[in-house]
């Protein structure tokens, strides 16, 4: 077995996980958490991070990955501003993943932060 279909069959495409419905993990309920504080400078960490199109290097590709077009961050550029939501990769515990869904309350505080900003701006126009 190089792969796991939940609810759906197979791929080829070895250490695929596919499912046709919600993968659930870790836990979001606030009586679970004790708050350590807000996101601050959200924005500023945004912005510098950047989106771009990659695919597999010869490294990559050694180590199972296919040469596909994909969109994506570097997980060194992640680390700088919030290294909570990288990971070692699994595939090899040397290079590291990115838990992109673990970025969304960055995205969150920093499209507060540009609210608050646009706020601002249109009252002062006033």
């Amino acid at each position: 077995f190089n792969s796991l279909g939940v609810g759906t069959a197979a791929s080829t495409t070895a250490g695929e996980i596919r499912a046709t419905n919600n993968i659930t993990a870790y836990y979001s309920d606030d009586r679970l958490k004790t708050r350590l504080g807000s996101i601050e400078n959200a924005l500023d960490k945004v912005m510098s991070l950047t989106g771009f199109y990659h695919e597999a290097n010869e490294t990559a590709q050694a180590l199972g990955y296919t040469p596909v077009r994909e969109v994506g961050v570097s997980a060194q550029d992640v680390q700088r501003v919030m290294p909570e939501v990288v990971a070692p990769a699994p595939i090899d515990p040397q290079y590291m993943t990115v838990r992109y869904e673990r970025m969304v309350p960055l995205l969150i505080e920093a499209i507060k932060e540009l609210k608050a900003e646009v706020d601002l701006l249109k009252s002062k126009k006033n």
